[in-house]
């Protein structure tokens, strides 16, 4: 049976020595030499530490959604993020009666939820929930500096009559639109770009989106739209009076969805996997303490999705 004992009698080392280099320990100090015999060694002999059996164990991690998108997101992010995450894990919408090794829980959740997460798995990130202790690994998104670098880029391209068209939902008991709306509100007045026949709100639906255009005395030089499937629609409209419009349009997730211009991306998939690695240490006790990262939102040119190039 493959042991540490032997590969050091196998190499001519001591146990220790074998120990410290199949563990990673950076501190030792041994020729390159007597590490790679070592480690060749211990593949010959299918021999893994503890440490490493642990890491090549399969982990079950639930992505736990408050309704902040439309229903059906849920499953459609599921699957995204199964797609980015590493080999070794597996990835399932949250049910507390199934066991899990860590939780992700992305949006704004009460205390008694957290508290509820927390009684399922002490392995816990959470993304833009505003009541995040250090208790846990957190992921805060700078809404605030990614929506300014939007009304940056409409200036920089010359932009000076600039509309907001969207619309709003409700899902379970929450408006869901209003808030990004009134932030590009105060942004456009703070840049003196405001123009209330240019300000709309109606439904975030593809219909609405059509009527919005429709409804314009005049095309301005540019145009936030609150979601992928509002600006379908208005694109639609823009098509048939033959016009392009210089548009970022507002996405959480899904960054295909946007058939042209910009996409102000809520959740680049680079959080994802960040969260992914910050999880796994906390797992595999690699870390004991938390970390809080504040990170933006991308602003990606829907001609450049191909090759991965952001503004």
């Amino acid at each position: 049976m493959a042991s540490i004992k032997k590969i050091a009698s196998l190499c001519n080392v001591s146990s220790a020595t074998v120990s410290r280099v199949l563990n990673q320990d950076s501190t030792l100090s041994v020729s390159e030499d007597v590490r790679k015999k070592i480690l060749d060694t211990a593949a010959s002999l299918d021999y893994k530490t503890p440490r490493q059996k642990r890491n090549d164990r399969k982990l079950n991690i639930s992505i736990a959604l408050s309704p902040f998108d439309k229903p059906g997101f849920e499953e459609r992010v599921t699957s995204m993020l199964q797609d980015l995450a590493p080999s070794f894990i597996n990835v399932s919408l949250y049910n507390r009666s199934e066991n899990t090794d860590g939780i992700i829980a992305i949006g704004e959740f009460s205390r008694d939820e957290v508290k509820d997460f927390e009684s399922r798995s002490s392995n816990l990130l959470l993304i833009n929930n505003l009541g995040t202790s250090y208790a846990h690994d957190s992921i805060m998104m700078d809404y605030a500096e990614s929506e300014e670098r939007v009304v940056s880029l409409f200036i920089e391209k010359g932009c000076r009559k600039i509309a907001y068209l969207g619309g709003t939902f409700q899902r379970a008991g929450h408006t869901i639109g209003v808030n990004r709306a009134e932030q590009f509100r105060k942004l456009l007045q703070d840049h003196s770009l405001f123009d209330r026949e240019l300000f709309h709100l109606s439904h975030m639906d593809e219909e609405s989106g059509y009527s919005a255009i429709k409804a314009l005395d005049e095309i301005p030089d540019g145009i936030i739209f609150s979601d992928p499937d509002f600006a379908r629609g208005a694109f639609r409209a823009l098509a048939e009076y033959g016009r392009k419009v210089m548009c970022v349009t507002y996405a959480n997730f899904f960054i295909e969805d946007v058939e042209q211009g910009y996409v102000l991306q809520i959740f680049p998939a680079e959080i994802f996997r960040t969260a992914f690695n910050l999880l796994t240490e906390k797992i595999r006790g690699e870390r004991l303490h938390s970390y809080s990262i504040y990170a933006p939102s991308a602003l990606i040119e829907t001609n450049t999705l191909s090759k991965g190039q952001e503004e």
